[in-house]
This record gives structure tokens, C-alpha cells and sequence, in this order.
């Protein structure tokens, strides 16, 4: 909401998680869309998460391939430069003390319903292995002397779903989405002489969600920033963070453990919060077997096993800058990030699962550990020039890069002795080890140039040349380059209430390095055979990413400001993983094959009130919208991508936007019915009591949907599912699409005196999300539908034939438009002068109140319109019992010294 051109998306809402940001239109089919990260000029392993908002002076947006040139084959996806706090020169001691505590909370409730379609018994209460808090003998609808449901059933053998639960009804969801605390804790110094300046800080962040008993995610942060001037000629300046994170690593994707699915699965009769004789949460609460799902209490999982991981980091990075001459200046970097990332899992012995588990039930133990590390050096040079009416530079570079990553894990089932959590007591038999190594080099080369003339046209041009082992062995190089151009107007036309006129025009490259396997031959080993796998690839390039971009700056009125973008981008040489004929019993083999398009206009207008008494108002409002489309798989046919969720639904097609929806159709209007010789042809027959007949024969019933006139009110009414008239059978059409039609974000700050108010709004218009949750729901005969479909004389199968066997269909298809307001903030400071005798020492004390995802504004039925799967948020819009996203509300009080 803050800049134009930019999705940021906080797919989950577990605190572990980093949001993930794409920057306009995606570049890869099957690879990332994140950005590269800077911090002070480091190249980065990782995300933003790891960074402390506290620590944060700026934040830079490099949006296209056209800007991001200069960082060639790293940087197709853009870049992200944070720049951290830093001491002033001449600056007295400051220290300053922040404190935030709060707490969260979900935002609203899912709609899930109190009815069933069963006849319902008393409850018994002597079969069961826990004792329950609270016992129940209320009606829950199921029969005691089979152990099974019994469909409630009229006389013509017809179910609906209109029967009450008993007097005892839990709310699952809000008894474990229940409000986690939050707290922040920040101390800084910051100093500086005439030759130097420091800055260190300490920051400390606990964050819990929303679930109980789910320990919090924890996050301690140094810093140490420091500049120094040895003399006029020799200066250097190093920054360095190390961060701890630690958290809880929960399933969200898939049914069984998810605490989102069991959650929302589990009937109202069933206490979660129902306890074990031993003091835990119960695996099997009352009721538990009647359901005959696959859920699992997920109180009792995530209170007896364990799913830890943390991370340690270290960033670092020194810089030298020696002038050799008054206009040359040789610049030499080294920078580090180091990642040591461990991940654990634990089952007791005697774990209990919904069905027979014996790598859980008897014991299991995992243990992994990945280590990363980023070495990137640097020399390079700068020669200013002025002469006559131009003046400019020239800078070259040389960047080695050297990027080790390494893993281990392992892990063993079926314990000897109950309580010892080490592999060796696991059976040798049920133990597995992996291990992995990878090695990258890189060499860099660049020259840029830069030119004014009159300090009105400017030219820049930048030619880079990558090399990379990454590359195929036969393409080892790739030039990169940028050409632009600027014309400031208003140095030369005057116009009335135009403070400032700039318009500009560049054209450049990026790209994306292949995977690290990619080129090689890969194998599957086991004890007892060899068997090829994917065939490497000696002539694979990098790919490149080509952009257009015009635009320009205005300032206007004194107190406004404009900016206009049009961008045209082309990414070629994708890389895709291309299934193979039976050669030498290669499966598949990586290839430069798919390329993507995509064009975006963005705008921005900000600007500034002033008034008298101490009133001031700042706004910024921010718009963009665009497509992005798959221009080229060559020989590869159109596929539907797999393995990213539990229903494949995302298609890939030449001349399709990335992120079309397929799956089944229903048919939704008369005018979607196809009429030949008088008679209706693409309806199939399984979909009603007879297909054929004439338009006339069908209506649009209360729900929207095309039906059967004959059918309507009877327990044969359903939906009509529109087919293909050539092939005679239903057809996967496309019946959705996940890209916005438009975004725009508006924040404002005004100022009072003492006092300020800070609002963000961000909304988001169109954009499709496929509803899963909702999906999985209707067969687990828990959603409020079911309830709806009831009232109005549907039959229960009505929702089931919507359900369609779990196949992708346009009924869980949803508009994913929404308006968020992100966060209000209401800050009161007192300055030193206000302060009396304390404002000799004391330079500011703030007291502030923060709300953020405050309110959702939606017709998107699930928890938040802002989910997806977290191997392509920005682009694969899927619901699938997800985190919900919740709301924070915290108090801080901020004390400089």
C-alpha cells in the first residue's frame, strides 16, 4: 500500500513466516519471484525477516529488469535495498529505549454450521481412554448400538441437512484461536565525532499468533554499524547483525495434522480442550471416533510432539574507499552471510493417529540441519569528470562470488526406550541419512557511465558480464546491459504552478541463474539399484529478462509531487523441466525453454498540508495495474502445474495469464447453454435426469446456478456442469484467474502539536482465489452452505454433486477483491522543552497506539482473501487450511536520552 507496482503478500499468517514480495510482473514460470535483498550493500542468502523494523533508516525499490541491470543474472526478479541506521557526525551520545507489548487475535469467525443430516442417540460415556472435563449427554447425532451414523431419512429415503446438534455445542475455533501476547523490545545507541559515527542496537521480538499451546516465534537481533575517516583520502565503514530465530514449524498445506484443517473438520459435539487422564490434551476426545475423519485433535499434537526450527545468521560487510586523485576513488568490498538453519521433529512413543502410523505411533525422531554461506568480494573504481557544460562518471567493477550450501538430516522410528530423544534409539533398519553439498563461483564484470548535460539531459549506460558455474559448461557467460535517458523540461519551459518536470526513458536486462543440479545428470540410489533420473543440460543459459519503462516526475504547487511508470517486460530463455521420450531411461531434462510478458502502469501522487496552530496533513496514494501473460513454451504442451497443493489447478499455456484457474464449469446463465437443431447439447446427461431438451427446459434456481426445470425442488436438483459438445464429456475450461485488475494504497499522517495519527489502506480489486478449505468442507459436511442448501429444500447430495469427488470446479472459484486497513497509529511526544528538568537528559518520551490488519473489508467467504501457497504466494491463489492471517493490537512507549 505504500508503493506502486509492488505485491506484497503475507500468505500465511504464522509468525515464522516472511511475506513475500514480487515486483510487477513475474519473470519465471517455475522458479522464484522474490526479489534480491541488500542490506547496506551486502548480497544477501535470504529474506527480510531476519532484519528488525527498529534497525530500518530506508527502504529501496529497484522494480525492473531496466534498474536492476547493474546486478545482471541476480536480480531478473528486482532488488530490495535496506539500509540501516547509522550514527551522524558530530553527533552527542543517544540512546534510545523502545518497548511494544500487545496482543493478536483472528479476524472474525468461519462459517461452519450447527446441522447435520443424521438421526441422533444419547451419548455413552464408558469407551473412551480420556476423561472428559465436562461430560456430555447431550444428542450428537450418530447411533450408539452400530458406532456408525445413521442417515436421517424422509419417506421417499431423501437426507437433509436441517437436524440441530444437542444442547452442548463447542466452538473449536475459537476455543484454540485464542489471543497470544506480543512483545518488542529495542535499545539503540547512536554517536559521532568529526572523523567517525557508530550505531548498535539490540532488538528482541516475541510474537505468538493465535494458536494455543504453540510456543511463540522468538526472534534476538545485534547490530554494530561504524564508519571511520583515517584521513582525507582513506575511509571505512563496516556493518554487522547477528539473528536468532526460533519458532514452531506447523503443517498448514494437507489434512490429518493441520491444526486449520482438524480444527474446522471437528463437529461441535467434540471437545478439543478436552483432556487426557494423564494431564495432556486427548488424542481421541469424546465423540472422536463417531466422526470418522482423518483429523487429529491438534491441541493433542502440537502439545506431545514437537516441529522446532531455528536460525542463526551473521551479516557483514566492510568497505574500503581510498582517493587516489581529487576525481578517482578505488573502492574495495567483502561481505558475509552465514545461515545455519535446524530443523527438528519428534513423535513419543505411543503417539496416537487416526489410523495405524508405526513410524509415529512407536517413536520418531528427525533431525536436520542446512548451512549457507555468501562470500562476495569486490574492487572496484570511480573517475568524476567535469568539463565545460557536461560533468559525470565512470564506474567499474569486478564481484567474485563464492556460495557454499550444505545439509545433513536424519532420522529413525520405532524407539527401544520410552523418553530418550537421540536416533540411536531408533531400530538401525527404520534410520535414514541424507547429505548434500553445493558449490557455486561466479565472476562479475561491469562499466557504467554516466553523463549530464547543463543539469538537464542525462545519459547512462551500463554494460555487465556474468559468469557463473551455475551456467551450463558450454554458455559459461552472459552480457547484461542498460541504456537511459532523461530530460529534466522545466530547466527549459517554464510552467505556471510546475516546480519540477522530469521525463525518462531506459531500456535494459537482468536475469535469473539456473538451478544448482540443473546442468548435471541426477540418479536415485538405493542399496540394491541406480536409477537415472533427470538429464543434464551442457548448454544451459541463464535467462534474461528484457525492459521497457518511460516515465515521469512532476512537482507541482510547492507541496506535490507525481509519478507516472508504463513498463513493457519480456523474459526468454526460462528454464522448465521438460519430460523426455525413454532416453537411456531419463525422465526429464532442464531447459531454456518458456518465456513471460507483462506490462504495467503505476502511479503515485503525495503531498503535504500545512496549516496554522500546529495542524499538518502528509498523504501518499499509490496505483498500479497490469498483466502478465506466458508468451512461449516452445515445444512444450499446455500442463496444469502439480505437486504445489492437494488439487492441481494452476494452468500453463502460451498466451494464458500466469495464474489462470482450470478445473469443471457450471454453468451460471441460459446464455452459456448451446442450442443445435433446437436442443441443448452441452449439458451432460450424469448432471441431471435427462439432458437434451430446449433452453426453456432450464432456469437459474436461488443459488445462481443453471438447473433442470423438472428437477427444481426435488432431490434430482443440481447444477449443470457445461461440456464439450465436440468431445462429448465435461471439460477443463478456464474458470478463474488469479491476477488483480488494479491495486491502490493510501496512507496518511496528520499532525497536531503533540500529537500525530497514521492510516494505511490498501485495497486490492479482482484477483480469483480457489477456495479449498471450502471444498474439503462441504465433504466433511462442516460448512455453512450445507446449512443454507438445507433451509431451501435442497437434498443433502446437492452440496455433494457441487463437491465433484474433490475435482477443481467453478464453484470454489472466489473474487478475492478486499480493502484492508493495515495499521492505525496514534503517537503523543513530549520534547525536551516540555519536560521541565528532565529535558536536560531526556531528549523525547513517546507514548503510541498501534493497530495493524485491522479490518478486512470482503466478500471473500473464507478467513482472509490474502492466503496462497507459499511456493508462489504473489501468483498461486489457493486456499488449503492456511494460517489465518489475524489482527495485533499493542501499545509502546519510546524514550531517548
Amino acid at each position: 500500500g505504500k508503493v506502486s507496482g509492488i505485491r506484497v503478500v503475507q500468505a500465511s499468517g504464522n509468525p515464522t513466516s516472511a511475506p513475500q514480495i514480487r515486483l510487477r510482473g513475474s519473470t519465471s514460470i517455475s522458479g522464484s519471484q522474490s526479489p534480491l535483498y541488500l542490506v547496506d550493500g551486502i548480497i544477501t542468502n535470504g529474506s527480510s525477516r531476519d532484519i528488525p523494523v527498529a534497525d530500518i533508516d530506508a527502504i529501496e525499490i529497484v522494480k525492473g529488469a531496466a534498474a536492476s541491470s547493474l546486478y545482471g543474472s541476480l536480480a531478473g526478479n528486482g532488488v530490495v535495498q535496506i539500509i540501516t541506521k547509522k550514527g551522524k557526525r558530530n553527533q552527542a551520545p543517544l540512546f534510545t529505549v523502545r518497548q511494544e507489548v500487545g496482543f493478536s487475535s483472528v479476524n472474525g469467525t468461519y462459517p461452519l454450521t450447527n446441522k447435520h443430516p443424521y438421526k441422533t442417540a444419547p451419548l455413552s460415556m464408558g469407551d473412551w481412554d480420556s476423561e472428559p472435563s465436562t461430560p456430555d449427554t447431550s444428542n450428537f447425532g450418530f447411533d450408539l448400538s452400530s458406532g456408525n451414523r445413521v442417515l436421517d431419512t424422509d419417506a421417499e429415503g431423501n437426507t437433509y441437512f436441517v437436524n440441530d446438534y444437542g444442547s452442548q455445542n463447542y466452538d473449536n475455533a475459537k476455543n484454540i484461536y485464542t489471543e497470544q501476547s506480543y512483545s518488542s523490545t529495542n535499545l539503540s545507541f547512536a554517536s559521532g565525532g568529526e572523523t567517525f559515527n557508530t550505531f548498535a542496537s539490540f532488538n528482541a521480538l516475541s510474537q505468538g499468533g493465535i494458536l494455543e499451546p504453540v510456543d511463540p516465534f522468538t526472534r534476538r537481533s545485534l547490530r554494530l554499524n561504524h564508519e571511520q575517516d583515517f584521513s582525507e583520502k582513506l575511509k571505512l565503514s563496516f556493518s554487522t547483525n547477528y539473528v536468532n530465530t526460533s519458532g514452531i514449524n506447523l503443517v498448514e498445506q494437507g489434512q490429518g495434522a493441520n491444526v486449520f484443517y482438524s480444527t474446522l473438520v471437528t463437529e461441535p459435539f467434540i471437545n478439543l480442550k478436552e483432556k487426557h487422564k494423564d494431564g495432556y490434551f486427548s488424542p481421541v476426545p469424546n465423540g472422536y471416533t463417531v466422526q470418522a475423519s482423518n483429523f487429529q485433535n491438534p491441541l493433542y499434537v502440537v502439545d506431545v510432539a514437537e516441529f522446532n526450527f531455528g536460525n542463526k545468521r551473521f551479516l557483514a560487510g566492510t568497505n574500503a574507499e581510498y582517493k587516489l586523485f581529487d576525481n578517482l576513488t578505488i573502492n574495495a568490498r567483502q561481505s558475509i552471510d552465514k545461515n545455519s538453519i535446524s530443523f527438528s521433529g519428534y513423535y513419543p512413543k505411543g503417539f496416537v493417529t487416526p489410523t495405524p502410523n508405526p513410524e509415529q505411533n512407536n517413536g520418531y525422531l528427525s533431525e536436520n540441519k542446512v548451512e549457507s554461506e555468501a562470500l562476495i568480494s569486490s574492487l572496484g573504481f570511480t573517475y568524476k569528470f567535469d568539463f565545460e557544460n557536461f560533468n559525470g562518471a565512470i564506474t567499474g567493477k569486478y564481484l567474485f562470488e563464492k556460495r557454499t550450501l550444505s545439509s545433513i538430516s536424519a532420522s529413525g522410528y520405532n524407539f527401544i526406550a520410552e523418553g530418550v530423544m537421540n536416533l540411536e534409539n531408533t531400530l538401525t533398519e527404520n534410520q535414514r541419512i541424507f547429505s548434500q553439498f553445493e558449490e557455486e563461483i561466479a565472476k562479475n564484470y561491469f562499466l557504467n557511465i554516466d553523463l549530464n548535460y547543463l543539469d538537464k539531459f542525462i545519459v547512462s549506460g551500463l554494460v555487465r558480464n556474468d559468469e557463473s558455474s551455475l551456467f551450463g559448461k558450454e554458455n559459461r557467460s552472459r552480457i547484461y546491459g542498460r541504456g537511459t535517458v532523461a530530460y529534466i523540461v522545466s530547466e527549459d519551459i517554464e510552467l505556471e504552478g510546475i516546480d519540477f518536470l522530469k521525463v525518462r526513458a531506459s531500456y535494459g536486462t537482468s536475469g535469473l541463474r539456473p538451478t544448482w543440479a540443473a546442468q548435471y545428470e541426477t540418479f536415485s540410489v538405493t542399496t540394491s539399484s541406480i536409477t537415472p533420473g533427470v538429464l543434464g543440460n551442457k548448454n544451459l543459459r541463464p535467462s534474461v529478462t528484457s525492459e521497457l519503462e518511460i516515465g515521469l516526475n512532476i512537482s507541482f504547487l510547492s507541496n506535490y509531487s507525481f509519478e507516472f511508470n508504463y513498463s513493457k517486460t519480456n523474459t526468454k530463455d526460462d528454464f522448465l523441466l521438460v519430460p523426455l521420450a525413454s532416453v537411456a531411461g531419463y525422465s526429464a531434462q532442464w531447459q531454456n525453454i518458456g518465456g513471460l510478458e507483462s506490462t504495467y502502469f503505476e502511479a503515485g501522487l503525495r503531498g503535504e498540508f500545512l496549516e496554522s496552530d500546529g495542524l499538518r496533513w502528509k498523504f501518499n496514494l499509490v496505483f498500479d495495474t497490469g498483466n502478465q501473460i506466458i508468451s512461449d513454451l516452445g515445444s512444450v504442451p499446455p500442463f496444469t502445474r502439480s505437486n504445489l497443493g492437494s488439487v492441481n489447478i494452476f494452468r500453463v499455456e502460451e498466451d494464458k495469464p500466469y495464474g489462470t484457474l482450470y478445473g469443471f464449469k457450471y454453468a451460471k446463465s441460459l446464455d452459456e447453454l448451446s442450442e443445435i437443431d433446437g436442443s441443448v447439447v452441452n449439458i451432460p446427461a450424469s448432471a441431471s435426469s435427462s439432458s437434451g431438451g430446449t433452453v426453456s427446459d432450464y432456469q437459474v434456481n436461488e443459488f445462481g446456478y443453471v438447473v433442470r426445470k423438472e428437477d427444481v425442488g426435488t432431490p434430482k436438483e443440481a447444477p449443470m456442469m457445461i461440456y464439450d459438445e465436440d468431445k462429448k464429456d465435461t471439460a477443463v475450461t478456464e474458470i478463474g484467474n488469479t491476477n488483480p485488475n488494479f491495486n491502490l494504497g493510501f496512507s496518511s499522517t496528520l499532525y497536531y502539536k503533540d500529537f500525530s495519527l497514521y492510516f494505511l489502506l490498501d485495497y486490492q480489486n479482482g484477483g480469483d482465489i480457489y477456495n479449498y478449505t471450502k471444498q474439503l468442507l462441504y465433504f466433511n459436511e462442516r460448512h455453512k452452505d450445507l446449512e443454507n442448501f438445507g433451509a431451501t429444500g435442497k437434498e443433502q447430495n446437492y452440496a455433494q454433486n457441487i463437491y465433484n469427488r474433490s475435482d477443481p470446479n467453478s464453484h470454489f472459484v472466489e473474487d478475492g477483491s478486499y480493502a484492508k486497513i493495515r495499521e492505525i497509529s496514534l503517537a503523543y511526544s513530549l520534547g525536551s522543552s516540555d519536560l521541565g528538568a528532565l529535558g536536560k537528559s531526556i531528549k523525547q518520551i513517546k507514548f503510541q497506539l498501534t493497530g495493524r490488519n485491522l479490518f478486512t473489508f470482503t466478500n471473500y467467504s473464507g478467513w482472509d482473501p490474502e492466503v496462497a501457497l507459499s511456493t508462489n504466494p504473489t501468483n498461486f491463489r489457493l486456499d488449503e487450511y492456511s494460517y489465518p492471517n489475524f489482527r495485533t493490537y499493542s501499545a509502546a512507549l519510546t524514550l531517548k536520552f
